[in-house]
C-alpha cells in the first residue's frame, strides 16, 4: 500500500521513503544529470511482491502514476511539478540475499557491479554506479552491505582512496558485523587517526554468528574511496 504527503519546499522529488521492514533508512540520491534513485534495503524475510511502503514528496510535485507494491524490479517514475518541470526516479526495493559461506566478490570491467534483485549476497545504498569495476563511495552515508549463511570467522578486503598522490585521510568510515543487520559491532574505523593503510589490503575476525558485514562513509569532507576483493571464510 502507499500514501503520498507533501512538505513545504523548493525541492523537486522525494523527501522521504519508508518501508515496512527495512534494514536501514532510504538513501535518496536526486542526480542532476540523469534519473534520480530511492534504494530502500531490506532483508530476505521482506516480500517484495507485497511491499509495505509509504513516501513523502516535497511541495507542488506529483507522481505521473501511483507506485505499486510489486518491487521484485526496479520501478520508474516521473515526478512533475506544478511550475511544468519534471524529473525521472527509479525506485528499488532492495532484497539482501545471504549467500553461502565462503563467498567472495571481485568486481571488474569484466565482472561489473550491477546490482538487480537476483544479486546473491550484497547490495549498495548511494553507491556511484557510473564506475561499475570498483564500489566507489563518493558521498557521506553511502554503504556496501554483505549478508552470508553459515559459520564466518573472517573478512578480507581491499580498500583504497581515489588520489594520483598519497594524501591524509581526513574523513571518517567504518567497518562493522551483525548477527541480525541492526546492532553492529566495530571491525574498524578510519580517521584522520587511523590512516588507511598503503597497499590497502585488510583482514578482521568475525565475531560469533555474524550475518551481516557492510562499509559506511560515515563523513566525507575531500576523498572518494573504492571497496574491492571482499571474501568471507570460515578459516
Amino acid at each position: 500500500m502507499s500514501c503520498v504527503f507533501t512538505i513545504a519546499a523548493a525541492a523537486q522529488g522525494f523527501s522521504s521513503f519508508t518501508v515496512e521492514g527495512s534494514l536501514i533508512p532510504a538513501s535518496i540520491r536526486n542526480i542532476v544529470d540523469g534519473v534520480s534513485i530511492v534504494d530502500v534495503l531490506v532483508s530476505e524475510s521482506t516480500p517484495i511482491k507485497n511491499v509495505n511502503f509509504k513516501y513523502r514528496l516535497y511541495s507542488n510535485s506529483k507522481l505521473s502514476k501511483e507506485l505499486e507494491p510489486d518491487f521484485t524490479k526496479p520501478q520508474q517514475v516521473i515526478i512533475e511539478k506544478s511550475d511544468g518541470t519534471s524529473k525521472d526516479w527509479m525506485v528499488r526495493v532492495k532484497q539482501l540475499k545471504a549467500a553461502k559461506v565462503p563467498f567472495s566478490l571481485e568486481f571488474s570491467e569484466a565482472n561489473p557491479l550491477e546490482w538487480s534483485n537476483d544479486a546473491v549476497g550484497w547490495a549498495g545504498l548511494g553507491i556511484d554506479e557510473t564506475k561499475p569495476s570498483v564500489i566507489r563511495f563518493g558521498n557521506k552515508g553511502v554503504s556496501f552491505w554483505v549478508a552470508v549463511d553459515g559459520k564466518a570467522t573472517k573478512v578480507n578486503y581491499k580498500l583504497i582512496p581515489v588520489s594520483k598522490t598519497r594524501v591524509e585521510f581526513d574523513g571518517e568510515f567504518v567497518v562493522e558485523a551483525s548477527v541480525n543487520g541492526r546492532s553492529w559491532e566495530e571491525l574498524k574505523l578510519f580517521d584522520q587517526f587511523n590512516q588507511l593503510s598503503i597497499d590497502g589490503n585488510y583482514q578482521h575476525e568475525l565475531p560469533k554468528n555474524v550475518k551481516y558485514i557492510r562499509w559506511t562513509y560515515v563523513s566525507r569532507n575531500k576523498l572518494n574511496i573504492n571497496l574491492n576483493n571482499i571474501s568471507v571464510t570460515a578459516e
